[in-house]
């Protein structure tokens, strides 16, 4: 092999390699960026279901209410658990256990009932919980009259 020949062969391994490590490190930033994104995702709807109904005295209410706040929130309902259908319903049931340890201010319980829930919803609909926050908006052409 000629001396050009073998600085060639080199440089592009380097460049395979560069190429290579480039992919690799975009794919984890993309997980990374996926991740922080679901827990602040997680965070914010957590903190808005547990400001809800601070004052109810009746735990079924309050409950009721957190649930509402947080399907508001993710879009399913516009204000009432009334307006479920039987998808819903079985959201609803699988969400109290949430709500109501929230109420109860047990912080283990609230976060093993919402690590529960969104198990069940990834084995029930095969996609994270926090995705239903994606929400895709088409770009609108601006136009200046």
């Amino acid at each position: 092999m000629s001396l050009m020949a073998t600085l060639s062969a080199r440089a592009d391994a380097a460049s395979t390699e560069e190429t290579a490590y480039r992919r690799e490190s975009a794919r984890r930033i993309e997980t990374l960026e996926r991740s922080r994104a679901f827990a602040y995702r997680r965070l914010n709807l957590i903190k808005k279901v547990a400001e809800t109904a601070s004052g109810e005295a009746d735990a079924r209410k309050a409950a009721d209410a957190r649930i509402a706040a947080a399907f508001v929130e993710i879009g399913w309902i516009g204000g009432s658990l009334a307006e479920l259908d039987e998808r819903g319903r079985e959201a609803e049931a699988k969400f109290r256990p949430v709500a109501e340890a929230i109420g109860a201010g047990d912080e283990a319980a609230m976060l093993e009932a919402l690590a529960g829930f969104e198990a069940w919803f990834a084995e029930r609909f095969g996609r994270d919980f926090c995705s239903v926050f994606d929400r895709y908006v088409p770009d609108t052409p601006k136009v200046d009259f």
